[in-house]
């Protein structure tokens, strides 16, 4: 009987609890419903203020930027102003950010379009080539009756309109 009594009692099976995150793991890894309409909004201007600083029309154009702002003491806004190349290679990142941005928007919206253009039946180049020569010819062909139509009429046009 005590046999029994032994077999009978389970062993509770042991859960591992979950790690704890740490709270700003938590945060950064949650996805807000607000954030890819903000990065949609913010990547264009972003890409127009890169391309604003490339075309010279800021940090250079009077009133410069050290006129507006003034001096910080800090230089870091100067940094990315002082010379032509600093400059360009600033714009130049803030459009390829503005555009990476934008690609990553876009991502969920072109993958399904990729599968379904996989199932496309698509023709082969000599029926493209035959299909672009009947469109063609048609085309041609409704040109010639136009113009056989201006040919013909534009006589009766004259006389009836008294040109």
């Amino acid at each position: 009987m005590a046999k029994e009594q032994k077999e009978k009692k389970i062993k509770p099976t042991e859960v591992k609890a979950p790690k704890s995150e740490s709270k700003v793991m938590s945060i950064l890894k949650k996805e807000y419903k607000f954030e890819n309409w903000l990065l949609a909004i913010l990547s264009p201007v972003l890409i127009l203020y890169g391309v604003y600083i490339l075309i010279g029309k800021f940090g250079t154009a009077s009133p410069t930027l050290a006129e507006v702002l003034g001096t910080s003491g800090i230089g870091i806004i100067d940094f990315f102003f002082e010379t032509t190349l600093r400059r360009i290679l600033t714009g130049s990142f803030l459009v390829l950010i503005g555009v990476l941005v934008l690609v990553y928007l876009f991502i969920p919206y072109i993958k399904p379009s990729i599968s379904e253009m996989k199932k496309v039946n698509w023709p082969s180049g000599k029926d493209l080539a035959s299909n672009s020569a009947r469109v063609f010819s048609f085309l041609l062909f409704l040109m010639f009756i136009f113009f056989l139509y201006g040919v013909v009429l534009d006589p009766l046009f004259k006389l009836v309109y008294g040109n």
